[in-house]
């Protein structure tokens, strides 16, 4: 099978009404989109504002959605082309953003699922999934720890220990995992905890690093772990 190298990863992030994440999750793969992360959201504007926004109801799903740089953006512009028949018109918000650091597995499956090229391991670490795919740095980084129920604790210490000074927890399943479960043998457990913590850039490296290590995808806790850049960030007092 021809070797390529992992490419450049974004993620697509929709805010959809309760129950239209599914069908997007299913128009996304078909455009080589390699994982998704379903969340349940609650909105917090008011009826006047979500219907502003055309968001409608206040109860959302979230879905996280990863892939190569070009399978995002082409992603994005088939969203707009009404004849592709995107099964979301009007009813949510859509965007896109670049991460700055990603699983080394991750980054491959979403690489085969675009070209059908298997990617080159660089070491013998990434190929036990012990690496990191690092990007271009911002001064601040969102980290999103995806974990099996149950291990958020363990991960959150080993965070701590490498600088992170708390995170937010968010419930999740998968939805679309086969291009990992096909091309590594393994199983992912659906029912997940995402941890979301903001880092500077120093303890981001530290805390990806760390908790891929300890707790990545061949791992029991089957972390999945991405960031995105943060343009600003300001502590309120």
């Amino acid at each position: 099978m021809q070797q390529a190298r992992p490419e450049p990863m974004w993620m697509i992030v929709s805010i959809v009404e309760r129950g239209r994440g599914r069908p997007l999750v299913e128009f996304y793969t078909a455009r080589q989109m390699a994982a998704h992360l379903l969340c349940l959201g609650q909105g917090t504007a008011s009826s006047e504002m979500l219907n502003l926004l055309g968001l409608g109801a206040s109860e959302k799903d979230v879905l996280l959605s990863i892939g190569s740089q070009d399978s995002v953006q082409r992603t994005m512009q088939a969203m707009s082309n009404r004849n592709l028949g995107c099964p979301v018109r009007g009813r949510g918000v859509v965007f896109s953003v670049r991460l700055t650091g990603i699983n080394a597995l991750l980054a491959a499956a979403a690489t085969l699922a675009r070209t059908g090229a298997e990617p080159t391991p660089q070491s013998e670490t990434e190929e036990k999934g012990e690496s990191m795919m690092q990007q271009n740095s911002h001064s601040h980084s969102l980290i999103l720890i995806s974990v099996n129920q149950g291990y958020t604790d363990a991960v959150m210490d080993t965070a701590r220990r490498v600088g992170a000074t708390g995170g937010t927890i968010i419930r999740a399943r998968w939805a679309g995992a086969q291009p990992l479960e096909q091309f590594y043998g393994i199983t992912l457990q659906l029912e997940k905890e995402v941890i979301a913590i903001l880092a500077g850039e120093r303890e981001r490296r530290s805390i990806m690093e760390a908790v891929n290590l300890h707790h990545g995808l061949k791992t029991d806790a089957q972390a999945v772990i991405c960031s995105m850049a943060v343009e600003e960030a300001l502590k309120l007092n």
